[in-house]
């Protein structure tokens, strides 16, 4: 039997303990909404939602207080309160952290597609970069007609983690893990990839190598930085020797942090990049300083987007497996609605590292013969 669930504390307002609220439903008022029967009951959204679709365990409390409050109110069930009370929907919510990157552009794609194959359609939420507005989402996707929400944000905050562990419908990461939530994700392996990028580089012989690592809010970015590292190690290059610069994972982020690698003495001859945006701002820096690419400096990329094969030279890169993930995040989600249903069971949430490959184009070669570096 599954353990019940804590909830939140009920305000001590005067009286008998709870908040009042005009009696919803009588002639010429509107009626009570989702939210008012919380404030009711002193419980959160999540918990009302909890009982309404009697999915995940409730104090026995709790729940004589969410429904005492829901008959008091006169509430009845909207469209989507009827989806949290357990009718289907066919409804899948998508929250992205940020659609102006490409990378994903390119998921929200794959994953529509994966759940307009199964029947399902997609409501998609752009956070834009913005975790707090990314927590507002999670939300508001929780009270509308959706069975499921899958996650791709670049890294879950304490905002997240907190919603997450009372997460009143079905959830599956993807791009991101939540520390010490047990729920399914699937992620690809950046450290092995940012780790092939860097061989890839020193087996063309390049020894002095910098690198533009990505925003801190990223959660791949160091690990693509370890697998870094980790490469130049093996190799007997001291982490010292790597040249690092930041960014915040745009072309003209890149752009800047580019120069500065650029600037230094010696210069780089190869570098490593957080993302393609970022490797294509590197490109225009390059030529900006009177080089090129991959004649004075190799540049490698990550991701593998559209524009990586279409600029000059095209962007050698590391390249994750977009569409193999939206099938997995997506079968997932909807075993674990199923099996919440009673058709079916799904395996105990685990995080799956996809690999990622390496796709060499014009942007990488030997390094200059006067650099007098060695091979």
């Amino acid at each position: 039997m599954q353990a019940q669930t804590d909830t939140d504390p009920m305000p001590t307002d005067p009286g008998d303990g709870r908040r009042r609220r005009p009696r919803a439903g009588r002639p010429g008022q509107r009626p009570a909404t989702i939210g008012e029967v919380a404030a009711e009951a002193g419980v959160s959204i999540a918990t009302v939602s909890r009982v309404l679709t009697n999915t995940k365990p409730v104090r026995p409390e709790t729940r004589r207080r969410v429904l005492e409050a829901a008959s008091r109110l006169d509430y009845v069930p909207s469209g989507p309160a009827r989806a949290l009370a357990g009718s289907p929907t066919g409804m899948l919510g998508l929250l992205m952290t940020d659609l102006t990157q490409p990378f994903y552009t390119e998921l929200a794609n794959a994953i529509e597609s994966e759940a307009q194959a199964r029947g399902y359609t997609l409501i998609l939420a752009n956070g834009a970069g913005d975790s707090g507005r990314e927590a507002a989402y999670l939300d508001l996707l929780a009270q509308r007609r959706v069975d499921g929400i899958l996650v791709a944000s670049r890294g879950v905050t304490t905002r997240h983690i907190d919603w997450l562990r009372r997460a009143p419908v079905e959830v599956v990461l993807v791009t991101c893990e939540a520390p010490g939530v047990p729920l399914p994700a699937i992620v690809a392996a950046s450290h092995d990839g940012a780790a092939m990028a860097a061989d890839h580089v020193l087996a063309l012989g390049h020894r002095r190598i910098g690198e533009i690592v990505g925003p801190s809010v990223s959660a791949s970015s160091p690990e693509r930085h370890a697998g870094v590292v980790d490469a130049l190690t093996r190799a007997g290059i001291a982490e010292r020797d790597l040249a690092v610069e930041s960014c915040d994972g745009d072309v003209a982020g890149g752009r800047v942090a580019a120069e500065v690698l650029l600037a230094r003495t010696p210069r780089p001859t190869a570098i490593l990049c957080y993302n393609d945006l970022v490797a294509v701002g590197a490109l225009h820096a390059i030529a900006a300083a009177g080089l090129s690419c991959p004649g004075d400096v190799s540049v490698v990329g990550f991701d593998d987007i559209p524009i990586a094969a279409m600029v000059s030279p095209a962007l050698t890169t590391v390249a994750q497996a977009v569409e193999e993930m939206a099938r997995w995040s997506v079968d997932r989600i909807t075993a674990q609605i199923a099996a919440n249903r009673g058709e079916g069971t799904v395996e105990p949430p685990e995080v799956v590292r996809k690999p990622c490959r390496l796709v060499v184009r014009g942007s990488t070669a030997a390094p200059p013969a006067w650099t007098g570096l060695p091979a």
